[in-house]
Parts: structure tokens; C-alpha cells; sequence
């Protein structure tokens, strides 16, 4: 008596459940990462931004012995409102990578009285914690809890 072996084709159900589970957690992690590297993408480009401000302002300072008045003494605005004293020194104010099209978190910008000779920015980061950063910084700008970069 001869013994006949069957060629079996295809996955078992078990096999194809393995994979699919073994793809479904990679797929996860690579998610999550990728979310991961957009914010702290985003939180250079507002660094680059930043200093970027920051070297215009003093440009505009050096100009003009104080800091842009757009806002007036110790009130804060959205620094597009810098864009016609800021004109000369950069080509467009940036704004912040995640709110290009609504201006209420965007990049804030406050100045002192003109005897201060004080600025600051206020920087809403993703990965990071929100911090102000400038010169001579006063610590009810923003409320105390919001710490200097």
C-alpha cells in the first residue's frame, strides 16, 4: 500500500492572525513615532523662528534706540502686528507652523515701557513647555507661572 502525501497550499487561519497582529503593532509604533517627530519638527521651526524675531527686533533697536511699539507698553499681541516696523529687516513675519491660518496661537509679542528697554515672545511649543524669551523680561508678563526660555 502506497501512502500519498497531499501538498497542502495557503496559511492556516492562526498563521494569518499572527501576521496580522505582528503588522498591526508595528503599524502602532510607527504612528505614534511619527507624531512624535512632527512636534519636535514643529518646535524647531519655532525656535528658527524665534531667533529670527528676535535678531530683527534688535535690528530695529539699533535703528531706532527702542523696541517695535506695535502693541503699546505692556500689552501683548500676535507679532504679525510687527510686520510694517519689522518691514526693513525681515522679508515676513513668521508665524507659528500649526496656526498659520488663525492668529490666537500664534507667536505673542510684548514690549516695556520705553524706559525698560524690555521685550518679550511667548513661544506655545508641543513637545515642550511654553516659555517667553527677550530681553530684561518682566514676570507679570504672561503670568509668573510661564517660565523664560
Amino acid at each position: 500500500m502506497k501512502k500519498v502525501w497531499v501538498l497542502k497550499k495557503g496559511f492556516t487561519v492562526i498563521e494569518l492572525l499572527v501576521v496580522i497582529v505582528v503588522i498591526g503593532i508595528l503599524s502602532s509604533i510607527t504612528i505614534v513615532t511619527y507624531g512624535g517627530i512632527q512636534q519636535r519638527s514643529r518646535d524647531s521651526r519655532r525656535d528658527s523662528d524665534t531667533t529670527q524675531i528676535k535678531i530683527a527686533i534688535e535690528k530695529f533697536h539699533s535703528d531706532n534706540s527702542m523696541y517695535p511699539a506695535s502693541c503699546g507698553d505692556n500689552v501683548g499681541c500676535p507679532v504679525s502686528s510687527l510686520a510694517v516696523e519689522l518691514a526693513s529687516y525681515l522679508k515676513s513675519v513668521p508665524h507659528d507652523p500649526k496656526y498659520v491660518a488663525d492668529s490666537s496661537g500664534d507667536y505673542k509679542y510684548i514690549r516695556g515701557a520705553v524706559t525698560d528697554d524690555s521685550f518679550a515672545l511667548l513661544i506655545s511649543y508641543e513637545a515642550k513647555a511654553v516659555c517667553k524669551t527677550g530681553l530684561n523680561i518682566n514676570s507679570v508678563w504672561w503670568g509668573s507661572s510661564v517660565p523664560s526660555c
